[in-house]
């Protein structure tokens, strides 16, 4: 990617969480959310989520995102930094078992939150 490279496009769901303190200084305050089509794969979404969470680093610490075809979920952390860094979790399947229980797991904490 070049500076001339202009990314466009829309959220698909972007929340936030200001109001709420949570606890042990957990800073899960962006969650953006970037849908492909089910064949997609959500590394496909990767470019346009870090373009989207990037600009959260100006207010917030670090910020959570998410990548996700509907099957397949992709969990990043984003930090500021001369050169910020990302760093994504394992990859998990809502059609495998035990990654589906990983991931209903962290979800409902995200609920909870």
């Amino acid at each position: 990617m070049t500076e001339d490279t202009s990314i466009t496009g829309r959220f698909d769901l972007i929340a936030v969480n200001k109001d709420k303190p949570i606890a042990n200084d957990v800073n899960f305050w962006v969650l953006v959310i970037e849908a492909k089509l089910c064949l997609a794969d959500p590394l496909a979404g990767l470019p346009q989520l870090l373009t989207y969470a990037y600009k959260s680093l100006e207010r917030q610490e670090s910020v959570w995102g998410l990548a996700t075809n509907g099957v397949r979920y992709l969990f990043v952390y984003i930090q500021p930094g001369n050169a910020p860094t990302y760093q994504y979790m394992p990859l998990l399947n809502l059609l495998e078992s035990s990654s589906a229980i990983q991931l209903l797991q962290v979800l409902k904490a995200i609920c909870k939150l």
